[in-house]
């Protein structure tokens, strides 16, 4: 079995502010260091649900907060950004027979969720098909455009309830609950005990769960923050301005939707 693991950090067990998760700032390296725990948290339990080839993606800001020997030596860790399409799933392709959210947020605007957004604070709505998504929404799309499925998700209490919604038979485990900007916390260790058995739960019953699509014909939806990135968006090829702050692109093929996101966000 070979599995992907993306791995986000403001999701991560007593993370509460953001300066927490910047490089230099306050309690980075503290939060670094359970950012660590959780990712071989769920290594651990993909190893014992049979996984044979894993890759773990940080997609965390500078994509390079995840140290190679802090995690399991079996593991292919994808650091810095490439500057291609995928992003968070890069390396994702159609070999891959499961993904694993770690660290993950709820989407901008989500009420009792902590450290909410989408992709960055420029963008308060992304809609496909009429549906708003959080990132993991649009990051397992990329996966579903290769036929694998999500299995596991873990970050807030508001995050997981969104994913629940979104992916069939996946496994969620809430480390925290946003209580407007604070937040109620688990112990990271039970975090990490949590993480490693459910991923293991989630890969073993992972037949539940199928790859996340969203029909033939996509109709993808920014909506941002400020007039400015709208106006500097209209000028792709394709994108249609439907009012001061929101962009639409339509194509029967996803790979299309993923270049116009990437290059007018």
């Amino acid at each position: 079995m070979r599995v992907y693991i993306s791995v986000d950090m403001e999701g991560i067990a007593g993370v509460t502010t953001f300066d927490e998760t910047i490089v230099g700032k306050a309690d980075y390296e503290h939060f670094r260091r359970q950012m660590h725990k959780e990712t071989s948290a769920a290594v651990r339990g993909a190893q014992s649900a049979g996984a044979t080839h894993i890759v773990v993606r940080d997609g965390h800001d500078t994509a390079c907060n995840l140290l190679p020997s802090e995690l399991p030596e079996e593991v292919l860790l994808i650091r810095n950004w490439s500057g291609g399409l995928y992003g968070m799933m890069e390396g994702i392709d159609d070999t891959f027979d499961a993904v694993v959210f770690v660290g993950h947020h709820a989407k901008a605007n989500t009420p009792s969720a902590i450290l909410k957004h989408t992709m960055s604070m420029r963008i308060l709505d992304l809609r496909v098909n009429g549906l708003s998504l959080p990132e993991v929404g649009w990051n397992a799309l990329i996966a579903g455009y290769h036929g694998v499925p999500v299995t596991f998700v873990s970050g807030d209490k508001a995050l997981c309830i969104q994913a629940e919604a979104l992916f069939e038979g996946v496994v969620c485990v809430a480390v925290k609950e946003g209580m407007g900007a604070a937040a109620l916390h688990m112990h990271p260790e039970k975090c990490c005990h949590a993480i490693e058995a459910e991923v293991q739960r989630a890969l073993v019953d992972r037949g539940a769960c199928k790859p996340f699509v969203l029909g033939d014909e996509y109709c993808v939806e920014v909506e941002f923050n400020s007039e400015e990135w709208a106006h500097r968006g209209q000028w792709y090829p394709g994108a249609l301005r439907l009012d001061s702050r929101t962009l639409q692109f339509r194509s029967s093929d996803f790979l299309d939707c993923l270049r116009f996101f990437t290059f007018v966000t």
